[in-house]
């Protein structure tokens, strides 16, 4: 129950509850009963009556406070309600016995010892009080010298009265208990599943910085290796387990693959493979969730493949203190992550077939072009002048400058067919900006659609940048831009990016609410996943990046990329 408190679920602490309503009437009686007394009984002298309604209510208070102090011992509570008992049988000595006001008040012991399932205490109480209030009016009010068993019997509707008071209240009690025990189960139940709706929300955060990695890591054509950390390291977020591995099938017979984050001794790395090189090849080909046990321990695993031919496992470390409903949301996110990683597994091989097939089409592209041009126009102009040489002597002035300014004309044909194909292949001889115009264009979109100015500055050649760098560059702005407008809610963007040959500088500064940078990463809201993915790309490239903001100023990004080794166009050949 504490620990459901402390996550905001609310919480019914069910006896404390039932000792209010006790308490309540405690108080109500001892009112309604003092009236009575106070206003009816005119046989005592007034100050001694407020003397006796005074020290009842004071009893009152220190039984409530007794009570509430030692509700959760029972063997001082019977004591205490025994004590009580015997503190209202003599409160019925001066007020009139059996037809004292007070007699009522004698509820509460009654109520208390039902409260706290005393069943047969709760019996012998009332016995006890109902006996005495009975001696008591034959000894001391009793002037018609009634008979005890005549007593009894004229007083017979009051002790029914009370029987029927008892047993209803024992009754109530009963019912209060179960709905106590139900009450319980659905709180704890209650908690699971907010723990449970927490665990979903920090999933999806998880799930979709996991997808922009991996989009970032493919994309840029890193090794697999990469991959299989990475998504270790995202089971580990997703599950909370102590230990994450992803282990490949060697296709070629030769050594297997297996990656464990965090890192472990080399003997639970053993101990890992060991149990995996048990399992038969059907379990590895099925869909289902199974468990490894390995060094004293159990990992959910599930079954990674592939129509590429890959095969391999993805598992983590179970927690035997989860629930089952928590429990069964990992299990559900294991087999989500076992298809995204088959999913991926899948993409390399299809982006390596890919492109093959595009170098391949190119290249022929670029040979036909070539066949059909330039090489059909070299090949008159070299059988020209093979022509020249042999007739050269029997041609007169004229003609032989004829021939020279068809070959010159030619020549000058297939240069310019020549520079016109290099042109089409190449971005920069042809003047197009494909990386600016791409940034300029998401700008322009994400600033319209939220209404926000977003200033964008770029400075340098393009062409100093590779493909790759183009895309993390990219990838980092539109990241930086998203996190100022859902998390910051600013309503200015300043992007500046300088192009240099030795280096790569990137600033991105917002108006928005700004955060504590020394908390980044120590929750799992979306701002800190959009900065790990960001630090991510950067440290692809060898880069640092500087993160300064604070809560109401805004956020200021400042990235540093060292320059790719790019060769000089002199270098490339001669210009045409």
């Amino acid at each position: 129950m504490k620990d459901a408190a402390a996550k905001g679920i609310e919480t019914l602490d069910f006896k404390s509850e039932e000792l209010k309503i006790i308490h309540r009437y405690r108080y109500l009686s001892w009112y309604i009963t003092s009236i009575f007394y106070f206003w009816g009984n005119s046989d005592s002298h007034w100050i001694l009556r407020l003397g006796v309604i005074v020290l009842l209510f004071l009893s009152a208070r220190i039984t409530i406070e007794i009570y509430n102090k030692y509700n959760k011992k029972e063997k001082n509570i019977m004591y205490f309600i025994f004590m009580e008992t015997m503190g209202i049988i003599l409160l019925l000595l001066p007020t009139g016995g059996v037809n004292s006001p007070f007699i009522w008040y004698a509820l509460n012991p009654v109520l208390i010892s039902a409260s706290f399932s005393f069943y047969y205490f709760c019996w012998l109480n009332l016995l006890c009080y109902v006996s005495a209030s009975i001696l008591i009016s034959f000894h001391f009010y009793n002037p018609n010298g009634e008979s005890l068993s005549s007593m009894v019997v004229s007083n017979a509707h009051l002790i029914l009265i009370f029987i029927l008071i008892t047993l209803a209240v024992q009754l109530l009690t009963k019912l209060s208990s179960k709905l106590r025990a139900q009450g319980n189960k659905l709180m704890e139940v209650n908690k699971e599943l907010h723990q449970a709706n927490n665990k979903i929300h920090e999933s999806i955060s998880h799930i979709m910085s996991l997808y922009e990695a991996v989009e970032t890591l493919t994309s840029n054509k890193n090794n697999k290796e990469d991959i299989y950390i990475l998504f270790t390291e995202y089971i580990t977020k997703l599950t909370g387990a102590d230990t994450a591995f992803f282990w490949l099938k060697s296709a070629d017979k030769g050594t297997d693959m297996i990656t464990i984050n965090p890192a472990v001794p080399e003997d639970t790395e053993t101990g890992i493979l060991s149990s995996i090189s048990d399992i038969d090849d059907n379990t590895l080909l099925s869909e289902e969730i199974f468990k490894i046990h390995a060094d004293g321990c159990n990992y959910h695993a599930a079954a990674v493949k592939s129509t590429s031919g890959d095969c391999g496992l993805i598992g983590f470390k179970a927690n035997a203190n989860d629930s089952d409903i928590v429990n069964g949301e990992y299990i559900k996110q294991l087999k989500f992550i076992s298809r995204l990683a088959a999913i991926v597994l899948e993409r390399f091989h299809l982006e390596q077939v890919t492109e093959r097939l595009i170098i391949a089409e190119e290249q022929n592209r670029i040979a036909n072009e070539m066949h059909d041009s330039v090489a059909q126009g070299l090949f008159s102009i070299s059988y020209a002048i093979h022509s020249l040489i042999q007739n050269g002597d029997r041609m007169s002035g004229s003609q032989l400058q004829e021939s020279l300014r068809l070959l010159q004309k030619s020549a000058q044909l297939s240069m310019e067919e020549l520079r016109s194909t290099i042109y089409r292949l190449s971005s920069k001889k042809g003047g197009r900006k494909s990386f600016k115009q791409g940034i300029a264009e998401y700008i322009n979109t994400i600033s319209k659609l939220n209404n926000i100015d977003i200033n964008l500055k770029i400075d340098g050649d393009e062409e100093l940048l590779s493909i790759p760098k183009k895309r993390g560059l990219y990838r980092i702005i539109c990241e930086a831009a998203g996190n100022a407008i859902r998390h910051g809610r600013c309503s200015l963007i300043e992007i500046n990016l300088d192009i240099n040959k030795s280096f790569v500088e990137l600033s991105i500064a917002d108006n928005g609410e700004g955060f504590t940078v020394s908390n980044i990463g120590k929750d799992s809201g979306r701002t800190g996943l959009g900065i790990s993915n960001m630090k991510r790309i950067v440290d692809l490239f060898n880069g640092e990046i500087f993160i300064d903001g604070k809560p109401g100023n805004g956020t200021v990004i400042n990235i540093h990329i060292p320059g790719d080794t790019v060769v000089p166009e002199t270098q490339e050949g001669i210009a045409i």
